[in-house]
């Protein structure tokens, strides 16, 4: 079916048909230089139906946990968690005409954009595509409540049909019309968010594949940015280097544009500008990268751009970053709570430099939960959990003398393994080189 208004799409359209196979990004892979630089790095690809299917089990097993029918996606990555097909991703992060529901014991139902139901043909775990009942203001208009009537009737059917008599319903995010609409026609709406970052919290041996391949493919993106610094040159200019070679390898896009110089080092979360490093200049950067397989790549280097030695000031602070992200690293071990991290962990004294808003926080299709506080901020924002094999976790140091100065930001990915942490980026962290170990 097509949408109100358009010519259906006839799924036997050759065109259409190419499309959903060869065509499709996901069935093709990431391509060239991507493909020969792994298999120079020796990694193994992901086998991407096995991690489908560990995927929408980890999603079902949190919903039987939770007690709910189902739970409907609106958040793209959570789509992209529970279906492999992505599809306008950041389009749809601000208008919502694309979910998912995955029923608890039951279909997993993608209703796609207008046009679109083709992109999930590679997923045989996808039972049924159907088409969007789009219901806020920029496609509704004034019909807003009338659209959301009948989405929520639909979803409403669903549940009622798969659920077995439950209607609880889980929701990561939903516009306001939408979540009124299913509450009338007598669903209880649930915490969808809590669902699905439990259930992506634990990686399978194809999402640790997958995550492999995203960081090599960061680290020489990385490599050639590095290469591209020279003084005179814009922060802009540098951080397009990384832009590119990560799309180039089949990446998604970035999530901030984490990249200064110079006294723009100190505070931290200043973004990316116009300004012109110079020669001597601290360069610090976080990826924050959706990158190959929608897998995230989130490290952090800080580079000293010419050929000026490093001041003192800067050497001290640096010198602190390293002693913090390798210390912190020995602390993620299985069996270890956010509480003890918290409070275990090394930095240098909060009266004295700015840190990062966190000492680690997981990772995998983006920043993801838990989100470990540091221990000044517990009592009034922490929580606590347990640490488990095949979680990864980000370890962060950002150092930024109150007194002035430049600062300097330092990030690893780490998978918790019951031999010890593993770091995924051992990177150096040098002010003057960027290679592997």
């Amino acid at each position: 079916m097509g949408a109100p208004g358009t010519r259906p799409e006839d799924p036997n359209d050759p065109l259409v048909q190419r499309a959903a196979t060869i065509g499709n990004r996901i069935v093709m892979g990431p391509g060239e230089p991507a493909i020969s630089e792994w298999a120079a790095a020796g990694l193994q690809l992901p086998d991407l139906n096995e991690m489908q299917r560990y995927r929408l089990k980890r999603i079902q097993e949190r919903l039987a946990v939770e007690d709910v029918a189902g739970v409907l996606l609106f958040d793209p990555l959570n789509q992209m968690y529970a279906t492999n097909s992505p599809n306008m991703q950041m389009w749809f992060t601000h208008n919502h005409a694309r979910w998912a529901f995955v029923a608890t014991d039951g279909p997993l139902i993608l209703f796609d954009y207008q046009a679109c139901e083709f992109l999930s043909a590679h997923n045989p775990l996808i039972d049924e595509v159907r088409p969007t009942t789009t219901f806020t203001y920029f496609p509704a208009g004034t019909r807003v409540d009338e659209r959301a009537a009948k989405f929520a009737a639909e979803i409403a059917d669903l549940v009622r049909t798969h659920g077995g008599g439950n209607n609880r319903l889980a929701i990561d995010v939903i516009p306001p019309a939408g979540s009124s609409a299913l509450v009338a026609e007598g669903l209880v709406l649930t915490d969808g968010m809590a669902v699905m970052e439990r259930a992506r919290a634990v990686k399978g041996p194809d999402e640790i594949a997958a995550m492999r391949c995203s960081i090599e493919a960061t680290r020489i993106s990385c490599l050639k940015m590095f290469d591209a610094m020279e003084p005179g040159m814009t922060e802009q200019a540098l951080w397009a280097v990384l832009w590119a070679e990560m799309l180039a390898r089949g990446g998604e896009w970035m999530e901030c544009r984490l990249l200064v110089s110079g006294p723009r080092t100190n505070p931290w979360f200043q973004e990316c500008s116009s300004r012109v490093i110079e020669n001597g200049d601290f360069v610090a950067f976080d990826t924050d990268l959706i990158g190959a397989y929608g897998m995230m790549t989130d490290i952090s280097r800080t580079w000293i751009c010419g050929e000026a030695a490093p001041t003192a000031q800067q050497r001290h602070v640096h010198e602190l970053a390293v002693e913090q992200v390798t210390r912190n690293i020995d602390l993620l071990t299985p069996g270890r709570t956010f509480h003890e991290l918290a409070h275990e962990a090394w930095m240098p004294p909060v009266d004295e430099y700015r840190h990062y808003s966190c000492l680690y926080h997981g990772v995998g299709q983006c920043d993801e939960w838990p989100d470990i506080k540091f221990p000044e901020d517990w009592d009034a924002g922490g929580y606590d959990g347990v640490l488990e094999a095949g979680m990864v976790l980000t370890v962060e140091s950002y150092v930024g003398p109150y007194a002035g100065g430049q600062g300097i930001k330092l990030e690893n990915q780490v998978l918790v393994t019951d031999d010890g942490p593993e770091n995924l980026s051992p990177w150096s962290l040098d002010l003057d080189s960027f290679h592997t170990l």
